[in-house]
């Protein structure tokens, strides 16, 4: 805590520093410069105006992030609003710009940018705008403009504040990207520099040795994932000699190529990716220790934004993979199961955060289950806009939770032990959006999550009426049963009762993002139709055509009571309120077996732990003896292994091999 003093008295000094002045204002003016510059590139070579915005909107939070440490100089407060207000809500403002674009987009659509990036193997680096890739966009920019702003005052006390700011701008800028790209290349690309900054951020208080394990876990479970997405599209690019995601879907959907080998291939491999980084069972054991991370990063990154991109990956390139056997099967049994584990564990789960990660889990789960079942894209892609934004909300709640305890010193917070912290009477505006979030959360009309949850759930109950569709809307209601538990659950100890500790509502800067956040939780449903419409457009083959104020009128007036949807949403609803009621009792009737697999969280990581783990330290163990540290014998190899590896290359030429 005296270093941080400390810490602040410095910042302070740099504020009244003539090269602290200078710093701020040079780094204003090379922002302003950087993006003219770009600017009058783009209408210099006839690029469109969209194209112009796109790639001002990825490039704006590298460019800032470059800057920051110059804006640093003027201390701690000059450095947190210009990462704010230069790279989080100019990027934002772009972002949304990009929407009436999106929506105007038809089938076929084109690249509407693309650059040489590797002209040997004819690899460019492509835009494409439409309403998916933009919504992915404007959550990044959104999302992270606030998780930027509630940072200027829940992380202003923390050291390392200029390395944090810029990772934080550099995901943001890499989520855009993500969206975005239409090349495989440059989309794995994207994908990395999320895991990357993932990796540095959970581990942002390195010095504690449980934050640095805990963001070296997700690096190497995630790994997986991204060794799998680069496999599948390199073997995309061997058999359609491409990576423009647009030319591939043509391939596949207008000219009726279809190399089966290579598909299945690929497609098995974008499924690990998106099981990797959207935490599918059984590569989701990352998750709940990214908790260790500071709570603006929970928000950000694994709630609104990285952890969607495998689920992204996986709606981007289903027309390409539609029709490879089982595929979507896998999708939907890997998406139910999840869903349905994850929920359990919330339900018994007392770590505040630990809750929200797990229902994190869950709703992703969710997500590629409506991904899997047929006609089920909509469902899972409207899901993913509503689930970014009330997650992120629910995490920015909790972590103002945490700032009422005393800041982020205290990572992790016991809702026994803190029950009631955060009623109506101390924290006013931290219950009510909690709450706004929570009835999205579990799927209550008019919000938004009632519409996409209720879309899954029918998609399942209507479809082809498999036997396989029919048990994953059994797991599927099962899982809200259960969501209305955790929910529950979550808001009696935390945000009802007396209060166990004294607290008061948090600062301004903190609060007004929850507001935002709640707000557009509240009406987000009004973007269904938009949203819809523009998707059919794109995609007639896969999404249907639904007039969506017509089944908004007709579900609320003439089938209240009697439709299907809105029946299950009761059962679910008084289901899981009954489950609640008396869940002592139903814990009491649990096997002791069953209580200590779900208390070992399934046993996932003590497999990891016995068979990986141990395995990776025996063999990395046996290498000692060849590295001896001594740097001769290191040179000799390395030449020795160079001249060994050039005579069998000119040999390979001379066809001597």
């Amino acid at each position: 805590m005296t270093e941080k003093i400390e810490a602040g008295k410095e910042n302070q000094n740099l504020e009244t520093d003539p090269a602290g002045v200078i710093g701020i204002t040079l780094a204003c003016i090379l922002f302003v410069v950087a993006l003219a510059s770009i600017v009058y590139a783009g209408f210099a070579h006839n690029v469109p105006l969209p194209a112009v915005l796109a790639v001002l909107a990825i490039t704006v939070p590298f460019i800032a992030m470059l800057l920051v440490p110059l804006a640093a100089l003027s201390g701690s407060g000059a450095r947190a609003w210009f990462a704010t207000i230069f790279g989080g809500f100019s990027t934002a403002a772009l972002t949304i710009s990009l929407l009436p674009y999106a929506l105007a987009a038809r089938y076929p659509a084109d690249v509407l940018f693309e650059l040489e990036w590797i002209p040997a193997v004819d690899v460019k680096f492509g835009l494409f705008l439409d309403t998916l890739g933009v919504t992915v966009a404007i959550i990044g920019g959104l999302v992270g403009a606030l998780a930027l702003l509630y940072s200027t005052r829940f992380m202003e006390r923390e050291e390392g504040l200029t390395r944090y700011y810029c990772i934080m701008l550099l995901f943001i800028g890499g989520m855009i990207g993500f969206g975005l790209s239409d090349n495989l290349i440059a989309l794995y690309f994207f994908w990395e520099i999320l895991g990357l900054c993932s990796f540095a951020l959970i581990g942002f208080w390195f010095k504690d040795q449980i934050s640095a394990k805990a963001g070296m876990k997700a690096f190497v479970v995630t790994r997986f994932g991204d060794i799998g997405l680069l496999v599948g599209l390199l073997a995309l690019f061997v058999g359609y000699g491409t990576l423009s995601i647009q030319a591939i879907t043509a391939a596949v959907m207008v000219e009726g190529i279809i190399l089966t080998g290579i598909l299945m291939l690929a497609g098995g491999c974008f499924i690990l990716a998106a099981a990797g980084k959207s935490a599918q069972v059984p590569l989701h054991v990352w998750l709940p220790d990214a908790m260790e991370g500071p709570t603006t990063v929970s928000a950000l990154i694994h709630a609104a934004c990285m952890v969607n991109a495998g689920i992204y990956l996986i709606a981007r390139t289903t027309p390409i993979f539609v029709d490879v056997p089982h595929w979507q099967t896998a999708i939907l049994m890997i998406g139910a199961t999840t869903a349905l584990l994850a929920a359990i564990l919330a339900t018994v789960e007392v770590d505040f955060k630990r809750v929200i990660a797990y229902c994190t889990i869950s709703q992703l789960g969710y997500m590629m289950a409506a991904l899997g079942l047929v006609g089920g894209l909509l469902a899972g892609t409207y899901h993913l806009m509503n689930h970014s934004m009330f997650k992120a909300l629910m995490f920015l709640c909790a972590g103002s939770v945490i700032y009422a305890l005393g800041g982020t010193v205290h990572k992790h917070a016991n809702m026994h032990k803190i029950r009631g912290i955060a009623s109506i009477k101390q924290m006013p505006i931290t219950n009510i959006t909690f709450l706004i979030g929570l009835l999205a959360l579990i799927g209550l009309p008019p919000f938004g999550g009632f519409w996409s949850k209720e879309m899954i759930l029918a998609t399942a109950a209507l479809g082809n009426g498999s036997s396989i569709e029919l048990i994953a809307f059994g797991v599927l209601a099962g899982t809200a049963v259960l969501t209305v538990v955790y929910s529950a659950r979550m808001y009696y100890y935390v945000f009802m009762g007396e209060p166990a500790v004294k607290a008061k509502e948090s600062p301004a800067v903190i609060t007004i993002p929850l507001i935002i956040l709640a707000a557009a939780t509240t009406v987000s449903w009004l973007y269904i139709d938009a949203f819809t419409k523009s998707m059919h457009a794109l995609l007639p083959e896969f999404i249907p055509h639904i007039s969506i104020p017509g089944l908004i009128h007709k579900t609320f007036i003439y089938e209240a009571f009697i439709s299907p949807i809105i029946i299950a949403t009761v059962i679910c609803l008084l289901s899981g309120y009954l489950v609640f009621t008396i869940r002592e009792r139903i814990y009491a009737m649990v096997p002791a077996l069953l209580k200590e697999i779900i208390a070992r969280k399934y046993g996932f990581d003590d497999l990891y732990k016995g068979v990986f783990v141990k395995a990776y330290f025996s063999w990395s163990g046996s290498f000692r003896k060849l590295q001896t540290g001594d740097l001769n014998y290191n040179v000799m190899g390395v030449v020795l292994a160079f001249v060994i590896i050039t005579i069998m290359t000119v040999a390979l030429i001379r066809g001597g091999i």
